[in-house]
């Protein structure tokens, strides 16, 4: 016995607008631009890593942005990036509240990106808000320096 099956439009209307917001659906998923903001897990620090291609962007483009070198003297004497300020890792650990400006931009660097990061989660849970951190640090800055 052979069966046929009639489906009526209304259903075929149906399950293919279904399937046409569930292929959407999955399709925003996918190709979303992720954020490259970083959050702890209680949201109390937050930064944002950007490439060296994108510190360069940012340096050309903002006048009130202060770039923070926080490697020793020694190294910043052998090449920073332009513009940078010496701002030693365990001076701006210590003393950011007086020397620095919650309502200023800030680029921060080290030699390999951890102690910069480390430096913006403290001043991201201080209410500084515009703080970005060189990912890679001076490792991956591919750009002229200044000596």
């Amino acid at each position: 016995m052979l069966r046929v099956v009639v489906i009526k439009r209304r259903h075929l209307y149906i399950a293919l607008i279904t399937l046409i917001v569930i292929i959407i659906g999955i399709m925003l998923l996918v190709f979303m631009p992720k954020s490259d903001e970083t959050f702890s897990e209680t949201l109390k620090y937050a930064y944002r890593k950007i490439t060296p291609q994108q510190a360069k962007v940012l340096i050309s483009n903002n006048d009130d942005l202060t770039v923070l070198d926080v490697r020793d003297e020694r190294d910043f004497l052998d090449g920073h990036m332009p513009n940078a300020v010496l701002m030693p890792y365990k001076l701006a650990r210590k003393n950011y509240e007086s020397l620095l400006d919650k309502k200023k931009k800030y680029l921060v660097y080290c030699y390999n990106g951890k102690k910069s990061e480390k430096l913006a989660k403290t001043l991201g849970g201080k209410g500084f808000s515009r703080v970005y951190v060189l990912a890679g640090g001076m490792e991956k800055w591919g750009y002229e320096l200044e000596r």
